[in-house]
């Protein structure tokens, strides 16, 4: 792994882009407009029904925003009338798929070298979307979380969960089955489709969207192995997310709100954490993955407002631990 990977590895879910400015790639909505195209509707026709512009077709790096996004998936499910949308898209997904990062999976060793890649290169494709490989003793859980408001739409739930469960069988040529899924949405009306694409356990209301499935599976070959296109295509997709803006940092963040917000009073995590559209665990824990904390970065921007003022600094009452210490 380049020096430049291994910096895209450690960082990537450590900083936050400020609130709107949240985006992914326009690769992630083509099996959208495909299964649009294929169904009712002419996708640049949809597209410009909903205020985008279709010449953004022609750019494999085009970028649009979440929130824009996610009108078009509400737009697309009211369309089709299709209720088990993320699904049935997720299974035209062609090989292939997403790019540069897809083929650069396609062409890993094995099934596990490809998911530890999509985790670290995934900011290709999305801004702050969370993917993780939990490893435990049995089983391995690849996890996907979208920290924004309200969290994913259950149709995009269910196009990334099928999505990495059509991919990656097409991948290893194994019609592998999970043990068990997870989705962060209530249970539907009719969960009849769910249970024919994935025939394993399903869960509703979870933290994370999640794919389980059995460890030994890590060590599945890809039929299209071939290391020296791999690190090639690896190049290209650090050299991509390099050119990506420069998000602002967790640590960065916390720290403007509470310069702005102390002169009213003593901010808690609890209440900072929403102005960053994440919950306060997570934003205990990205503070946490950037070696800081809620308390030390209280600490240290009210000495820095309280020497700018020339005003005396307010005697310690211990809240600071506390809320540090609650907002886990």
């Amino acid at each position: 792994m380049t020096a430049a990977a291994r910096n895209i590895d450690r960082n990537r879910h450590a900083q936050t882009p400020h609130p709107g400015t949240v985006s992914l790639s326009i690769r992630v909505l083509e099996p959208l407009l495909t299964y649009i195209t294929a169904r009712v509707h002419e996708s640049s026709a949809f597209l410009r029904d909903h205020g985008v512009d279709p010449m953004l077709l022609g750019d494999p790096e085009a970028r649009l925003p979440q929130a824009v996004a996610t009108r078009l998936w509400q737009a697309a499910g009211q369309l089709t009338q299709d209720s088990n949308l993320g699904i049935h898209v997720a299974e035209g997904i062609p090989p292939g798929a997403f790019g540069a990062l897809g083929y650069a999976l396609r062409a890993s060793e094995t099934m596990g070298m490809a998911l530890r890649r999509l985790c670290r290169y995934h900011r290709y494709l999305h801004d702050v979307a969370e993917v993780k490989l939990t490893v435990q003793r049995d089983h391995a859980i690849l996890s996907h979380h979208l920290p924004i408001p309200g969290g994913p739409p259950r149709p995009v739930s269910e196009f990334v969960l099928a999505g990495w469960l059509v991919t990656s069988r097409q991948a290893t040529g194994v019609n592998w089955s999970p043990v068990e899924v997870r989705f962060p949405h209530s249970a539907p009306a009719d969960i009849s489709e769910c249970r024919r694409v994935f025939g394993c356990k399903l869960q509703f209301g979870c933290e994370r969207s999640e794919l389980v499935f059995p460890r030994e599976l890590l060590d599945a070959p890809l039929v299209k192995v071939d290391p020296t296109l791999q690190a090639i295509l690896e190049a290209q997709v650090v050299a991509l997310i390099e050119k990506l803006p420069k998000a602002e940092a967790t640590t960065d963040a916390v720290r403007r709100h509470l310069a702005g917000e102390l002169g009213k009073g003593q901010p808690t995590l609890e209440q900072i954490a929403p102005r960053l559209h994440m919950s306060p665990r997570t934003l205990h824990r990205r503070l946490e993955d950037e070696g800081s904390s809620f308390r030390q970065i209280f600490s240290e921007v009210r000495r820095d407002v309280a020497g700018t003022y020339g005003s005396r600094r307010p005697e310690s009452t211990g809240h600071e631990q506390s809320q540090d210490r609650d907002g886990v």
